[in-house]
């Protein structure tokens, strides 16, 4: 059994009416998950179970579809030494340290994002590419960027989250502990 950090896409209080984090805790623990714990209400999950990251993407979307999100509500799904990886890369240390909610973390749900465009993106955010992740900077730019829609057209289905809930997750991995496990 391993861990799984499973992130939705396009999820806010619109989906939640639809469908809320208890509901989604319950459907995934009905589906043979262990231990389905939530952090914050915008879609990110710690759970046990068996398969790979691919496997456990396809059970997650069929989930939350049944539920009733549409497709545009996407699971990407890490494993807990991916997101530990991007926390110790700290691209932005400085930022991270002073406003951690103003950098933007990108995850993609294709198995190799096309990052070629990065190289001449001229501003006025900081980008920094690490794996197959995307890290940006957006220092108070982030509301009005136009950086968001840039990086999904170019690079492909992608659902973000801030340095913030980035720790948070990989604290919270890092203390999880399935029932059942010692």
């Amino acid at each position: 059994m391993s861990v799984f950090i499973v992130l939705l896409r396009a999820i806010g209080p619109v989906t939640h009416k639809v469908m809320s984090m208890a509901q989604w805790r319950e459907a995934v623990a009905a589906d043979g998950f262990e231990a389905p714990e939530t952090y914050v209400a915008t879609g990110n999950m710690i759970v046990a179970g068996d398969g790979t990251p691919a496997a456990v993407t396809r059970r997650m979307d069929r989930i939350v579809h049944a539920l009733g999100l549409g497709p545009g509500n996407k699971a990407v799904v890490r494993l807990p030494g991916q997101l530990r990886t991007l926390l110790r890369a700290n691209p932005f240390p400085e930022a991270a340290l002073e406003r951690p909610s103003e950098i933007g973390v990108y995850f993609f749900a294709g198995a190799e994002p096309d990052f070629a465009w990065t190289g001449d993106y001229r501003g006025p955010e900081r980008i920094h590419v690490e794996g197959r992740h995307l890290i940006v900077d957006y220092d108070g730019r982030g509301s009005s960027s136009r950086l968001p829609g840039i990086i999904e057209k170019k690079s492909g289905l992608v659902t973000a989250r801030n340095w913030n809930t980035l720790r948070g997750l990989v604290e919270r991995a890092a203390a999880y502990k399935p029932s059942g496990n010692t």
